[in-house]
């Protein structure tokens, strides 16, 4: 099998056009200091300006900078459930910790996961377009969950512990943890790369976290989430991201090793200084969902990167594939979606393809390639 290491692969694609990443200054509230958003480009390596492991934030300190939106992020969702209460807030993180203790993945990384998918509530919906994903990590085939067919309050802690299980893939075919071992290398990369694979599945052909399928914008999310930023909005565009490359800049944040920096002391392990060897990950399949799908083991084959789509869609007068779930149903005039195509490719505003397709999500993250949507009604 063809082995290298994710140092080589970095150095190599350094070789490209880069664009460097533009650190933005932290603001303070409260006492604490939150980062702002810094666009990160490229594969996930410290080569191309990505954080090290180092520099993320200690796990109390990102708690406390993530605890405003944990008391506040349920009516984001359908029905507007009851917010997180404090017994709740407080069984989310003794989960975290256990779960931690359990699996072996950092803490941090574990927080920063969870408020990407549901903003940490309890009572996340559950969403299935062939496979079910659940619960406060929006796990794939999960089980843990306190919205289903109503709202459970208060959610119990047994519950929740098993939400960030099965979030982690404790007991479950695909996780977190399967994810960073389809990185296929152990330098911090494997972080920002195991996110892309747990959102889209896969990873993108020739490296650059930002392009392919899926929402392009998850692996530089993460890498700010566990730097300090919590905002509930990116900075990072969808439509833009996939052609950012990395930066030979090293990014500027805070070393924690030595308990400096912004935060109470250092919960991370140092990067591993031996040189790691990459395997080629298998493949790994993903079913769209509205809040990003979780992969189906194993495969997808990514689109041809970085190729151009078809400018000029091509309507009909009726379906000739499956309609999309959610199409308006007086349509008159229907696209069916190419393996490849992104909602620009629909020849409409983003904005009407979503009046004409309810279910699409607010990042075109789960348009399905051989369904047919409504672009005229």
């Amino acid at each position: 099998m063809l082995t290298s290491t994710c140092f080589l692969a970095a150095s190599s694609f350094l070789a490209l056009s880069m664009a460097a990443p533009i650190p933005k200054p932290v603001e303070r509230r409260g006492g604490m200091a939150f980062s702002k958003y810094t666009v990160f480009g490229g594969d996930g390596t410290t080569l191309q300006g990505w954080p090290s492991q180092n520099q993320w934030w200690p796990f109390e300190d990102l708690w406390d900078a993530n605890l405003e939106i944990l008391r506040t992020s349920c009516t984001q969702y359908p029905g507007s459930p009851q917010n997180n209460d404090e017994n709740e807030i407080a069984a989310i993180k003794q989960a975290i910790i256990e779960v931690s203790g359990e699996s072996g993945l950092s803490k941090e990384y574990i927080l920063a996961s969870m408020m990407q998918e549901s903003k940490g509530c309890v009572r996340a919906p559950t969403t299935n377009y062939g496979v079910r994903n659940p619960g406060l990590m929006q796990s794939f085939n999960g089980k843990a969950t306190c919205n289903e067919g109503g709202f459970t309050t208060p959610c119990p802690d047994s519950t929740i512990k098993q939400m960030v299980s099965e979030g982690v893939g404790l007991g479950l075919e695909f996780g977190l943890t399967q994810a960073l071992g389809q990185a296929g290398c152990d330098d911090v990369s494997k972080y920002y790369k195991a996110a892309r694979i747990y959102n889209s599945g896969s990873l993108p052909q020739g490296g650059n976290l930002g392009s392919g399928i899926a929402t392009h914008c998850y692996s530089t999310d993460i890498a700010n989430r566990l730097v300090g930023w919590t905002s509930q909005s990116s900075a990072c565009q969808e439509g833009t991201i996939g052609s950012v490359g990395g930066s030979n800049v090293a990014f500027g944040g805070s070393d924690y090793s030595n308990g400096n920096g912004n935060g109470n002391g250092n919960s991370n392990t140092p990067e591993p200084t031996t040189t790691p060897t990459i395997t080629e990950p298998p493949a790994a399949v993903k079913t769209p969902e509205v809040e990003p799908p979780k992969a189906e083991t194993p495969k997808v084959e990514p689109p041809k990167a970085e190729t151009p789509k078809e400018q000029t869609p091509k309507p009909v007068n009726a379906p000739t594939s499956e309609k999309a779930p959610g199409a308006a149903a007086n349509c008159k005039s229907w696209y069916a979606v190419k393996k490849g195509d992104d909602c620009s490719a629909t020849g409409i505003s983003f904005e009407r393809l979503r009046t004409l397709n309810t279910q699409l999500d607010s990042n075109c993250s789960n348009l399905w390639a051989e369904y047919s949507y409504c672009i005229d009604a």
